[in-house]
């Protein structure tokens, strides 16, 4: 070998090594909610161009007739668990008997049955905490509720696919009062370290207790998970009416530990560019006013009328 070629290849791996130790300082910062701008250089669908969370402006909203959305089994109490990933804390429904049917949602403008996985969170260091906002409008929190696409067969399965999955984005918004929802859900002293990340909860909540009174209006955009590889694979619901927690409940959320043992003290990603996408919006269907009104018989009478009594006569 030559004087020439040993030089180039002492440079050659002496490029390497750097570059190797300057990857690996930099991997962790796609989990770093404050640099998630630089995602897209360790996963490719971050770089995307239909990645969530977006700044939804309602006044360039297509209005849309969706069908109201159908919540199966909302309502009913299953056994659940807690989990903190290091990243968010996850409520999961413990396994069920193998014909068992979980919660699972139809209509709001999907054309399949998409089936309950989990619900996770998202919270800030200050009162600003939600993913996504409205006209520019933050909020305090964020709740995310996933389904899976069913005629994929499992949510590993409908990953891969663009309506794979569907996921309600429900805002959360301080009040002076508790959220007795959120009072069930905030045993979290036995996960606040993610190496012990699971806990039973002593009371279930129906699914239907964390919807907003009103789910007749909603956002709708295609969009991409906000975490982990960002999948670009999530038909997004974004409610316009928020649910509510308090300044307690949400401090609770603050005091989880991420994977590297800090606090967890906020799990936002920065809303992302809408490029070609469009959003839709359902309003909430207005009362039908009558054509007419019947004038009331009782009052019409000049004042000086008298009522007869008819048993006198």
């Amino acid at each position: 070998m030559s004087l020439d070629s040993r030089k180039f290849l002492k440079l050659l791996m002496c490029f390497a090594a750097v570059n190797a130790m300057h990857n690996k300082e930099r991997l962790p910062i796609r989990f770093d909610e404050k640099n998630s701008k630089l995602w897209r250089e360790h996963e490719s669908f971050c770089g995307g161009e239909h990645q969530s969370p977006i700044n939804i402006d309602s006044s360039k909203a297509v209005i849309k007739s969706y069908p109201k959305f159908c919540f199966h089994n909302y309502d009913l109490v299953f056994p659940e668990r807690l989990e903190n990933n290091g990243h968010t804390v996850e409520l999961k429904i413990e396994k069920q008997g193998l014909y068992a049917e979980l919660p699972f949602i139809t209509g709001g403008g999907l054309a399949d049955r998409y089936n309950f996985v989990q619900l996770h969170f998202h919270w800030g260091e200050t009162i600003f905490g939600s993913e996504h906002t409205i006209d520019r409008k933050a909020f305090a929190g964020e709740l995310h509720i996933v389904h899976y696409n069913t005629k994929y067969g499992s949510f590993i399965d409908a990953i891969p696919h663009e309506d794979g999955l569907a996921v309600l984005g429900i805002l959360i918004e301080l009040t002076d009062r508790d959220n007795i929802a959120f009072r069930h859900l905030e045993q979290f002293e036995n996960i606040i370290d993610p190496s012990v990340n699971s806990d039973v909860l002593h009371f279930s909540v129906p699914l239907v207790n964390l919807l907003p009174h009103n789910t007749e209006s909603f956002f709708r955009y295609n969009g991409s998970l906000t975490s982990g590889n960002c999948n670009e694979d999530v038909i997004w619901t974004v409610f316009d009416t928020p649910i509510a927690i308090s300044e307690r409940q949400l401090a609770k959320f603050r005091l989880l530990h991420d994977e590297n043992g800090k606090p967890l003290n906020e799990n936002v990603r920065t809303t992302q560019h809408l490029h070609d996408r469009v959003v839709s919006y359902r309003p909430k269907p207005k009362l039908l006013r009558p054509l007419f009104l019947l004038p009331n018989i009782f009052t019409s009478f000049p004042n000086n009328w008298s009522i007869i009594d008819i048993t006198s006569l």
